[in-house]
């Protein structure tokens, strides 16, 4: 995960990704929000209480910008969004942007996607937030339209796009990887049913592993993610690394809270798993 959020900068953003590049990780990813409300109800999936370690105030690089920053400043590493809430987008500006990120790093972007949980930031956006898997499933059926047609139009239950183009396309065309985040039975569904793979975050191996076996038998070839993310003081990758790749995990996809040390972490990390 690259430092996107809590302390952006260029500084940090540029060790990050190249630091990645030239150690030999597959991938640098980024996740996004638009704006963060004042308050808002506890629902965050991903803690006991539902309420996030940050709020309203905390620094959020646009994924999309940063990506394409980041594009850049290296040659071979992909760069992927982990994940962009449709709440805070919508289906055409979504496929422009990911078209154009991976115009600029030359076919190496991957888009990861999900329905949004933080209802009240599609609200002050003026976006819908209703039908939310729905629209998802929706979504991806026009962001390959729009990846692979001179012109196409849309006419869905809650998409509904008149004709149009959207250029330029991307070098990958209905190739680029999507991923589908979220949880529950309906996002292992959408991610089977579109060809799309799942990216799992912040879960247990056995968690993940049930995702996994779920997925696979609707679609056995369906790549699988997973997200693991530590503070600075835990040392958990070396107890997360074999229990994801036994857990079926394609991708595993390292995040902390960056300090100074982000560098020297990184390059333990990749003397100890990546160049095995």
């Amino acid at each position: 995960m690259l430092p996107s959020y809590l302390r952006p900068s260029r500084e940090t953003l540029l060790s990050v990704a190249r630091v990645a590049e030239r150690l030999g990780f597959d991938s640098v990813w980024t996740n996004s929000h638009t704006v963060v409300p004042a308050s808002f109800k506890p629902r965050y999936p991903y803690s006991e209480n539902g309420v996030p370690s940050w709020n309203a105030k905390t620094d959020w690089a646009d994924a999309m910008t940063t990506l394409g920053f980041i594009a850049a400043a290296t040659e071979r590493v992909r760069l992927g969004t982990a994940v962009v809430p449709l709440i805070i987008t919508d289906p055409i500006t979504l496929a422009k942007q990911a078209a154009t990120v991976d115009l600029l790093s030359n076919g190496r972007f991957e888009l990861g996607i999900g329905a949004g949980w933080l209802l009240e930031e599609g609200r002050a956006l003026g976006h819908p937030t209703d039908h939310r898997q729905a629209r998802l499933a929706e979504t991806i059926e026009v962001l390959r339209l729009a990846w692979t047609r001179p012109t196409f139009r849309y006419d869905g239950r809650f998409v509904k796009i008149p004709e149009v183009g959207v250029h330029p396309q991307p070098p990958q065309g209905e190739r680029l990887p999507l991923w589908i985040g979220g949880q529950g039975e309906a996002v292992i569904r959408i991610a089977a049913e579109h060809d799309a793979g799942l990216f799992i975050w912040l879960q247990t191996p056995e968690r993940v592993a049930e995702y996994g076996r779920k997925l696979r038998a609707l679609r056995p070839d369906a790549p699988l993610a997973a997200c693991v993310w530590t503070s600075q003081e835990e040392r958990l990758w070396e107890g997360q690394v074999r229990p994801m790749e036994d857990a079926g995990v394609d991708l595993m996809v390292i995040g902390r809270r960056y300090d100074d040390r982000q560098v020297s972490e990184l390059e333990r990390f990749a003397a100890e798993f990546v160049s095995r």
